[in-house]
């Protein structure tokens, strides 16, 4: 009879969702029945753990929550008499019901009778269901799909699983989810090792976050905390003993901070890793930060703390007002540092990676002088015509109004002179250079780009400093190209394959000009206007220079025998910095951060 009564109410609440709300309506007739949907919903995207994504590199590792401050719990890493704490304060009936609780329904259902928004009535499932698939709106629409998905949720998992996962998705307030992350975060503890003054504490919260606040506890938040003790001394799972030593005592939690080191390398290596997912199996980002949760990732990577360090350090003392990116990778494309002058946790703007900047002079190895000995075959000790031409209404000069005659191509690349350099340009194949640029600049518009005022770094958009030192690795790579990437490969501890990314890899010069390439490169540090970079003694040291117009924008490409490093100095709203260009100040925090 109970049974039959149970269908019946099951029956009237769906009908009533028919009634107010056609959007619900609509949804439902596409599938064959109101059930079907929730079992479809539940199929398509089964429950999941989450965890932090841990990032390695040689002598440590870090870690990066995808979707707040989650780390969940494992089945059996609940604790018994903290799961038992739950079913008491949440759902005393949760062992008991199919998902729903037909009197509390009830309940709800007359005392909403005259409100506008329904509430109350849920069991764990039904909040299982709704934090993992809905929205918290109070609408009869969202009630109806909730009860739908419950059923689904206790028709594929066990108890265990359910209140498992209700465990780790309950909010706690200050982006942390989950009763694990809630221990570690507000009493750096484990869950086992919580006494129950400090159980009830946190189970104070979840009911209303932003009232019950764990780190601003009011008066209410300590009468909520010792009624739910006596709930759990009533029902016997706490001794009087323990509640005398709990009952009417304060505790102050503590937010234990999640701090990254290194944010600006690890942030990229992130959005690399989100890529490489979103690549190998199609999907969307969100889907892709999910996969990386769900089955608990560990992202090797190329970084080296002391190059990382070494880098931090300089650009942390640029002068006021001075912002900086730092990018130095291998010539086979290990990308060992990345480095914002000012970042300081991961998810601000990193100008190492986000800062797209006119390059300057700094992109005249790439788009004139590499392609000019490619095709001319010419030598340090070529002559190129420096007097000034006019091409078109482009009218170049050199810096300080330099007039020049004939020039050595060793000078023309050592003091960056601008006439002789669109001299070489105007002989070679220059929808190939443009061809060659597009393929290591992400920003690089053909319908803008492809001039010649490129050729002296005017691009529409710019490069970033990983992508110019990128740029560079033909030089010291026998003239093979290669794009850069921060990750050696990614495991999953679910079991999930490995993914092992590749890098763009394409021949663009023979080994001769790329060898010719790296001596006029040297004659920058050893006579030219980067000779400030020439204190540094390697087996190889070679380099290039690059402002803009105004001097709003400064870069330097320092290369030795074993790293490229790609620096960019300006302000983010761009001004004039002429005193620190005369000096080719990147080359002087280049050379620093080399010693």
């Amino acid at each position: 009879m109970r049974a039959w009564v149970g269908t019946l109410f099951f029956a009237g609440l769906i009908a009533v969702g028919f009634t107010v709300s056609s959007a619900l309506k609509e949804e439902i007739e596409q599938a064959k029945t109101i059930v079907a949907w929730g079992e479809e919903t539940v199929e398509t995207a089964p429950l999941s753990p989450k965890h932090a994504v841990t990032l390695a590199y040689k002598g440590g590792a870090e870690t990066l929550y995808l979707s707040g401050r989650r780390d969940d719990v494992s089945l059996d890493g609940l604790p018994d008499h903290i799961r038992d704490a739950i079913i008491i304060i949440e759902d005393r009936k949760f062992n008991a019901h199919p998902g729903y609780d037909l009197s509390g329904i009830a309940r709800a259902f007359i005392n909403n009778a005259n409100e506008t928004s329904v509430q109350g009535g849920s069991t764990i499932t039904q909040q299982l269901a709704r934090n993992v698939y809905l929205t918290h709106e109070r609408t009869y629409e969202r009630k109806v799909k909730e009860l739908m998905i419950a059923r689904a949720l206790e028709k594929n998992y066990s108890k265990k699983e359910i209140i498992t996962s209700y465990s780790n998705v309950i909010f706690f307030g200050h982006n942390v989810y989950g009763i694990q992350s809630a221990a570690d975060t507000y009493f750096s503890r484990p869950l086992e090792d919580l006494n129950w003054n400090q159980i009830a504490y946190l189970l104070t919260v979840p009911n209303n976050p932003s009232l019950y606040d764990p780190l601003n506890p009011s008066a209410a938040f300590y009468e909520r905390k010792d009624r739910i003790l006596t709930q759990l001394k009533e029902a016997g799972l706490v001794s009087k003993q323990a509640y005398d030593a709990a009952h009417g005592v304060k505790l102050k939690a503590s937010y234990k901070r999640h701090e990254i080191r290194y944010p600006d390398y690890m942030d990229a290596v992130m959005k690399d890793a989100i890529r490489l997912v979103r690549t190998r199996y199609d999907l969307d980002e969100e889907a892709a930060r999910d996969y990386l949760a769900s089955n608990q990732a560990t992202v090797e990577t190329y970084l080296s703390v002391a190059r990382q360090m070494a880098a931090k350090r300089e650009l942390s003392e640029l002068p006021a007002g001075l912002n900086g990116g730092y990018a130095e990778l291998t010539p086979n494309g290990r990308i060992v540092a990345l480095v914002d002058s000012e970042m300081k946790q991961s998810g601000e703007f990193n100008r190492s990676t986000q800062a797209f900047r006119q390059p300057g002079s700094a992109i005249k190895p790439i788009l004139v002088f590499a392609p000019f000995i490619e095709e001319t075959n010419a030598t340090l000790d070529t002559m190129l015509d420096g007097r000034p031409v006019c091409y078109g209404t482009y009218c170049p000069t050199n810096s300080g109004n330099r007039v020049l005659s004939d020039v050595t191509f060793r000078d023309t690349v050592a003091y960056s002179f601008n006439t002789p350099a669109l001299a070489a340009f105007n002989q070679i194949d220059q929808q190939a250079a443009y061809a060659t640029a597009d393929l290591m600049f992400s920003q690089w518009d053909p319908d803008k780009d492809n001039s010649m005022a490129s050729a002296l770094g005017g691009l529409t958009q710019g490069v970033s400093p990983k992508e110019l030192a990128a740029a560079y690795t033909p030089f010291l790579n026998n003239g093979v190209y290669v794009s850069g990437q921060t990750i050696k490969e990614i495991r999953f501890a679910s079991g999930a394959p490995t993914i092992s990314p590749s890098m763009t890899k394409q021949a663009i010069w023979s080994e001769e000009t790329a060898a010719t390439m790296r001596q006029a490169l040297s004659a920058v540090t050893t006579y030219g206007t980067g000779r400030y970079a020439g204190q540094i003694k390697r087996p190889y040291v070679g380099g290039k220079t690059g402002t803009t117009n105004a001097h709003k924008d400064m870069w330097y490409v320092g290369l030795t025998d074993e790293t490229i490093t790609a620096i960019w100095l300006g302000a983010d709203t761009p001004r004039p910095f002429p005193e620190l260009a005369n000096r080719a100040y990147p080359a002087i925090v280049w050379t620093e951060a080399h010693r």
